[in-house]
């Protein structure tokens, strides 16, 4: 494998750190929303096997 397929394939497998912050923020945010749902007796709506559900 020649160098600069070699640092190909590294620059393809980091994730770049916005994405990365952003994935937290929003896994953040469907917890609160959870919560917030809970609290006043509501259900949330997910994708779960293709299919719209609410989550309760």
């Amino acid at each position: 494998m020649s160098d600069q397929t070699a640092n190909s394939n590294k620059k393809q497998k980091q994730r770049d750190p916005d994405l990365a912050a952003a994935e937290i923020a929003m896994k953040r945010a469907a917890e609160r929303a959870r919560e917030r749902a809970k609290r006043i007796g509501a259900g949330v709506m997910v994708l779960k096997d293709d299919r719209i559900v609410e989550e309760k």
